[in-house]
This record gives C-alpha cells, structure tokens and sequence, in this order.
C-alpha cells in the first residue's frame, strides 16, 4: 500500500519519484519491518478529495497563565493548550498576566498580551484573516511570502507588506492603534488606504464606513515587545525548519526534544528523545474538531509537525518521523494512523461492535483514508468500511513493532487521554482477528469530545461585546467554508451510529460517487450554512494608494489618495460614497446554545466564516495531502 500524489508539474518531479522509488524499494529491512514497497503513482483521488485549499489549521503554539478558547463549532468555552488545532470561527482568549501564539504557518504568527481576544474568521491554504476584538496583538511576519494576511480591527484593516512587526491594539472604546516596529502595512477603510511605514504608529477611531486617523511617532517599547524580540530570536535560531517542506509548521520544537538523522532509505528524518517504551500517538488524546472529525492533541511538547504531516516508522536509532515531500503544498491532516476495533462488545456507538478501539502510526507510503471531507460533514460518518478477522500486523507495518499498537476502551475514545488507567494492551492473538476501519471511525463524539485536555474550563476568559470588524475582502467565495453546528455533526454521528456498517466479514455504506452516503438516515440533515452577509457584496475594496502615510498629527479621513482628508471636512469624505463593515465573525459564536436542535440563536449579524485547510504531502507520498506547486521556503 502506498501514497503518492500526482503533482504538477510532473517531468523533473516524476523523474524524482521514479528514482527515490527504486532507491526505497531496494532496502530490504529495516528493523525487522518488511521492506518498503514502491510508491503507486495510481492513487485513487479519494484522499485528495478531502483536502482542499479552502480550508487550514491554526496552532496554539505558546500559552501562558490562564488561556481559553471558545470554540466556533459549539460556542463551549475550554482550557487551551499547547498543540490544540484551532479552525475558523474560534477564538483565543488570554486572562490577565496571561499571554499566547497562534502559529498559522512557519513564518506567520500572532501573539495575544494580557486581556486580549482574537478571532479566526477565514482560514485557507496561505489566506488568513484575523479579527482583534480586544487588547494588544503582534502580527509577525518572518519571511516576505506570498501570503494573503489581514488582521481586522473594528475600524479598519491592516494588512502586512513584508516581513515585519506589526503591533495592533484595540482598546475598550473600539478605537485601534497600528505600530510598524519593521516592515510595512497597509491600513485599508472603505475610502481608501494608508500606508504605515516603519517607526510609525496609527490611531484610527470611529465608524468603520467612514474612520479617522492620525500619524505619529512610534509608541515606546514595553515588555510585551521584548517578550516578542524572545521569541524571534529563538525561532530564528532554529534548524529544524530545513529539512520539511515550507508549509509544515511547528519545527521549531523539534531541535531540544530529539535529533536529526540521515536514513540511507528516507534521507533527513527526525528521532524524538523519547522513554523506553513511548509510542507515536500515545501521549495525548483525541477531541472532536470542526470539519476534520476525531483529531490527535498530543501532550508531547514536540507534538505538532510529526502527528499532522508525515510518516513514522521504527528505524536503527528507534522510532524515527519522516517529514514527507519537500516540493509543493502540504495541507494538514487531523492525525496519520489506521484505525481498527478489537475485543468483544459493542463499544460507544452502535454499530461499531468491538469494545477496544486500536490506533498506529502509518509508515511510509502506506495509504492514508480520510474520514473527513466535503462528502462526510455534517453527514455522519461518511463511508465506513470495516473488515473483520484482519490480522493487523499485515495491514500496517508499525503493528510489527512491540509498542507499535496503542489501544484503549471504547467506551472512553473521545473522552479522555490516554493514560494508564485507560490504556489497553492487545496483544498478538487480539491483532490477528481484528476489525480494519477505513474511512470514520464510528463513534459519535460528546461534549467532553470538544475539550483539548482534561483541565476544567471553569477559569475560562470572558469574551468581548465587539462583534463589527471591517474587512477589505468583503465576503470571498472561493475562501469561505459553509460551517455545521458541533450539535447538527453529533446528531449525524449518532444517527449513522445506529446503523451497522458492516453485519458479515466486510462492511460498506451505500456511496454516491463524490463518497457521500447515498440516502439514509442523515441525507436530509438540515446544514448549518449562514448566509453572506449583504453588507459583504457592497463593500469596495479599499482604493490602492502610493506614497508614504500622511506624516503631520491631527485627525484625518482615509481617502484613497493616501494623504488623508482633514477630519474638519469629514462631510466631504462621507459625500464621496462608502459602505458599511463586514461583520466576519458572528456574535453566535459568542452566544449560541447547545439545543439538541444544534441551531443558532437570533443574531443581527451573518459571518462570512472561512475556509479551513487540511494538510499533508509526501516526498514521494509520505505526509499528507499534496497538490503539486511549490513551497514559500
């Protein structure tokens, strides 16, 4: 079994494959394991199906004190931590004395202070657009890239030019302040833009169809900025980052808790400095997220990059990460492991039949099924195929390993960690007579399935009443995602659960061809899909300006000229037309209900919710998902 995805252009990378191929295929072991087989360049577009570009993955990254999130799929709020994925439509809050970093990808990233909520409204592959409702952010950009970045304040816009730092803070009254420490921005309103140059700071006020500003000299640093210089400094410092494919994130925490190795079979791969006995995917848990389904949150410090892109595999130094292709995009998957059930009883959700649920790493080239995708959410399990009396071993490689195999009751998948009150060895008779799962695992997700980690939310962080934000995009259609409720997935999972996938040795649900359930008990599941708001469509893209900001004090108005208008002729600016602010990020995040009927209360506003990526890649099929292209690096 294998994976490898066609990627364009194919002529010097086809000839890469072919070669890297023959130079796997000749190694005939490697600690025992059977000998890797070639890469099979027919992969069904199944997997590829499942990740899009529409959608991406942001990670905590640093948290300190108290730090919560109020998730956008159920409206819960749960304790953060390091490691847990967040999709569009969440918010990260800190609490006083606390602060946090929001990994987008390797070079962009932003840093929450003390008191400060920030919002994710779009998320997709390389487009991000951030929403500050309160307190004080740092935006940094460590390399120039390609990306599409805005952080929406409820006045203005900015968006970052180049590599820099860009500090933004919104106060309680809804005013914003801009400072470019480095780089440049571009501050964007309905009239027109501004650009803010290094040394510079911004103040905007008022509404955003029609703010004013002024310019003055950069406010002094304080400890919040030299935290930041920290932090730069160790990112900066770090190896890690070049021997993984540009869009693989999270790097950085590789250098201290392992080494890299050079394997004559898979080139530069990486070896966690791990106990005796540890296993990949054995230290953390799995929680229920928006869109991607039952994700693994590991508890390893280290526990980003090597459970979301790649392929592990047990080599002469032990149990060794490969990243997977370095060429083209590489979307992000909720956890690389095949599934399969063990044991008598029919575990949580009917239809599973087994009362253990069994996990392990996939190796290289081994073949990924999704269980998420545009067929499968808010439709329940999508296809679930299990096949029973397998002898696992002969299905996964890593299922050879001694501690390749981490399994635990049926009953707590979702629910909690893995722990050694909850862990269950299956041993070599339990493996030989397995159930193979391919595609969704099938139990239905619980409240406690939201949570990241077992630590109460009762400290959760209160949220502010700022629900306008401007935005420059208005609504983008190709990068906003249609979003069901966490209450309308349980319901689909539950429902799919009360029918059996599979009575006999083999087990398929009935799919139409695109791998949805063809009818059934959820084929007229209601989405939840909010409507554009109509404000989005009349909102002008911010004029481009050239120059410098204006660099005289005193209030103006933006007028697509970038040398402002006096705020004494304010009626002049607002003669000249405009439009209203795009409200991204719905206050029913803030607000809504966890009914069994899973909708949304009443709301004046409509968010124009983002996409949210997956990811994978492979050199040469080893990661995830990929697309063909090229990186940022």
């Amino acid at each position: 079994m294998s994976e490898v995805q066609p990627v364009r252009p194919v002529n010097a990378i086809g000839i890469k494959k072919a070669l890297f191929a023959t130079v796997i295929f000749s190694v005939t072991q490697v600690m025992g394991q059977a000998p890797v087989p070639a890469p099979d360049t027919n992969t069904t577009s199944t997997e590829n199906d499942a990740d899009t570009p529409n959608r991406a993955v942001a990670r905590i990254s640093i948290m300190n004190g108290i730090v919560s999130v109020r998730r956008g799929d159920s409206g819960e709020a749960v304790a953060a931590t390091v490691n847990a994925p967040l999709t569009a439509t969440d918010r990260l809050l800190t609490g006083e004395g606390s602060r946090a970093e929001i990994q987008f990808d390797a070079i962009n990233m932003i840093r929450l202070a003390p008191q400060t909520e920030v919002r994710l409204g779009d998320l997709a592959y390389h487009r991000y657009q951030v929403q500050i409702a309160t307190g004080t952010t740092v935006f940094r950009v460590l390399r120039d890239n390609d990306e599409e970045i805005e952080i929406s304040t409820p006045s203005v816009a900015v968006r970052p030019l180049k590599r820099g730092v860009y500090r933004i803070t919104v106060k309680p009254d809804g005013s914003s302040e801009i400072t470019v420490r480095s780089g440049e921005a571009e501050i964007a309103s309905p009239k027109g833009t501004e650009k803010l140059g290094a040394g510079k700071t911004m103040e905007a006020r008022g509404s955003a169809d029609n703010p004013e500003f002024q310019t003055t000299a950069a406010i002094t640093q304080d400890q919040f900025d030299k935290w930041n210089l920290d932090r730069d400094r160790d990112l900066e410092k770090s190896g890690s980052g070049r021997y993984v494919n540009p869009d693989i994130n999270g790097t950085e925490e590789l250098d201290n808790n392992g080494r890299w190795v050079d394997d004559p079979a898979y080139g530069q791969v990486w070896v966690p400095a791990a106990d005796p006995g540890w296993a990949p995917y054995r230290v953390g848990r799995w929680a229920w997220v928006d869109y991607y389904g039952w994700t693994w949150v590991s508890a390893d410090p280290w526990g980003w990059a090597p459970y979301h892109y790649g392929r592990w595999y047990m080599s002469t130094w032990g149990w060794a990460w490969w990243p997977g292709a370095i060429y083209g995009p590489y979307y992000w998957r909720p956890a690389l492991v095949g599934f399969f059930g063990w044991g008598p009883g029919l575990g949580f959700g009917v239809g599973f039949g087994f009362g253990n649920v069994g996990w392990v790493a996939l190796g290289p080239y081994e073949r990924f099924h999704p269980w998420y995708g545009a067929g499968i959410y808010g439709r329940g399990f999508g296809a679930v195929n299990i096949t029973r009396n397998v002898n696992v071993t002969n299905v996964y490689r890593n299922a050879r390993v001694s501690n390749g195999v981490t399994s635990m009751a049926s009953n707590q998948f979702g629910r909690a960690g893995v722990n050694t009150s909850n862990y269950v060895h299956a041993g070599a008779a339990d493996l030989a007579r397995a159930g193979a799962v391919r595609g969704s695992m099938p139990i239905a997700p619980t409240r406690e399935s939201t949570h990241f980690s077992n630590a109460s939310s009762a400290g959760a962080v209160r949220g502010s009443e700022n629900s306008h934000f401007y935005s420059s995009r208005g609504s983008t259609s190709t990068g906003s995602a249609n979003h069901v409720s966490f209450e309308q997935q349980r319901q689909a999972m539950t429902r799919s659960a009360a029918s059996p996938a599979s009575a006999g040795s083999t087990g398929t649900r009935g799919l139409s061809s695109n791998g949805s359930t063809a009818g059934g008990p959820n084929a007229g599941l209601p989405r939840s899909t909010p409507s554009t708001p109509s404000s989005a469509a009349s909102v002008n893209h911010a004029t481009p300006a050239t120059g410098s900001a204006a660099q005289s004090g005193g209030w103006q108005r933006f007028n697509g000229n970038n040398s402002g208008v006096p705020a004494g002729n304010a009626s002049a600016a607002r003669s000249s037309g405009g439009s209203q602010a795009v409200r991204l990020n719905p206050s029913v995040v803030q607000s809504r209900t966890s009914s069994s009927s899973g909708s949304a209360p009443h709301s004046s506003s409509a968010p124009s919710h983002s996409s949210a990526p997956s990811g994978g890649g492979s050199r040469g099929g080893g990661g995830g998902g990929s697309h063909g292209g090229g990186g940022r690096r």
